[in-house]
């Protein structure tokens, strides 16, 4: 399944929300807090070639994601996405480390999701800042919804959030 989504920076959280309601949004999945697992083999091959293998544990369940390159041809993310749901961690995490996988970065973030039709809005709080990360139908549909929350171009950003933490840990500046 192809992936199209991009984020926004947030400011203010609060006011964010309020503006999202005001546009129809719905929660559809209230605060909640995530932690995220980040494998990769030894020689960093899925880093390398742009591919991500995320373990996402969650209140409501833990799930395993492969994340294909981030296509260069959009000014959003696209990208392919498989995802499977499971239930014990640990012994998925097993059987990665049986293969060769280890855990690279881990991170975690308090995480809002908001839906109207065809689009959702995490509102996500990370130690890198606060961000909304819109997931749509299309490039179009995206782009739309973020000029409505006062957003252009120059705001995007496609950085995953372990970029974004690992540059804000080395002092890095906060590029798009």
């Amino acid at each position: 399944m192809e992936e199209i989504e991009i984020k926004f920076p947030v400011r203010d959280v609060k006011s964010t929300t309020e503006k999202l309601k005001r546009l129809g949004f719905q929660i559809a999945v209230g605060r909640h807090w995530e932690k995220n697992l980040l494998l990769d083999d030894i020689d960093g091959r899925l880093r390398r070639n742009g591919k991500l293998l995320r373990i996402r544990k969650t209140p409501f369940g833990q799930s395993l994601t492969f994340m294909g390159p981030i296509a260069a041809t959009s000014k959003l993310k696209h990208r392919e996405e498989i995802e499977c749901k499971f239930e014990d961690a640990g012994l998925m995490m097993r059987i990665l480390d049986e293969i060769g996988y280890k855990v690279t970065t881990q991170y975690s973030k308090y995480r809002t999701v908001f839906e109207k039709t065809g689009l959702i809005a995490s509102l996500d709080e990370t130690e890198a800042g606060n961000y909304i990360e819109v997931e749509g139908p299309s490039d179009e549909a995206i782009m739309e919804f973020g000029k409505q929350l006062g957003y252009n171009e120059g705001d995007y950003v496609r950085r995953t959030y372990a970029e974004l933490i690992g540059e804000r840990k080395l002092g890095g500046a906060d590029r798009h």
